[in-house]
């Protein structure tokens, strides 16, 4: 699984094994969760729904740094390090079922009896790392036109589980909106909805909805972010995430 696309889900089932550790808690969608003004004083496990780590700017819009989805844990950064970054919070993007693990019980039991769900942990922490290089290189090499297309290649390869989808038309049943996207890329809502009616304009893509999204070219989108298209492209099956 390629985890360039900002949504990590399923990278520490163990810890599920051990929710008797924890406290269960459970926050509607919307809710702000962690407060980054004040470090927490343990880490989360993601038993149902999706988390946000949003960044908030003065002068710009909101930019959602990543999403923890089931079977992964968060707040370990806020737990283990010291300062605040108030900048940023985790919101829950979805109503969330939560286990919160205070960080003495990290530190003891779970670190004494169950070491490998801190192996889990650390393998979270280095696909959120290799993300964020990924797109720090995009951020200073595209264009946003081209940063939209590669976020559209990078959600259909997350989707589909295959890094190098080789096949020309692409259906996916969508849980990301052009809203969501213009939140990852830190842009404006219009700036995206401008790049969609290009890529239709093109060919590219058929829609984009709150449900759907059907690319047409899958290889001419790559080919516009940037990546280099797989030579063995099927013509005409559509797949169906």
């Amino acid at each position: 699984m390629q985890y360039e696309f900002p949504i990590f889900e399923g990278l520490c089932p163990s810890w599920g094994g051990v929710l008797h550790l924890a406290s269960r808690q459970v926050f509607p969608k919307g809710s702000l969760i962690l407060d980054m003004e004040s470090p927490a004083q343990g880490v989360f496990f993601i038993k149902e729904g999706q988390v946000d780590t949003a960044l908030y700017t003065l002068n710009g819009p909101e930019k959602v740094l990543y999403c923890v989805g089931q079977g992964c844990v968060f707040g370990e950064a806020s737990c283990f390090s010291t300062g605040t970054t108030g900048e940023a919070s985790v919101w829950a993007r979805s109503a969330c079922t939560l286990y919160f693990f205070r960080k003495d019980t990290v530190e003891g039991v779970i670190a004494r009896e169950h070491p490998h769900l801190l192996l889990e942990m650390a393998g979270l922490l280095g696909h959120i790392v290799r993300m964020y290089g990924v797109w720090l290189q995009d951020s200073l090499s595209q264009d946003y036109f081209a940063r939209v297309c590669r976020i559209l290649v990078y959600f259909v390869r997350w989707k589909l589980g295959d890094p190098q989808p080789r096949n020309r038309q692409v259906l996916i049943h969508s849980d990301i909106t052009q809203s969501d996207v213009a939140k990852l890329l830190g842009v404006h809502r219009v700036t995206v909805t401008k790049a969609v009616k290009g890529l239709k304009d093109r060919g590219i893509i058929r829609r984009f909805t709150k449900t759907e999204l059907d690319i047409a070219d899958f290889q001419g989108l790559c080919r516009l972010g940037g990546f280099q298209p797989d030579a063995s492209t099927l013509a005409s099956l559509t797949l169906r995430g």
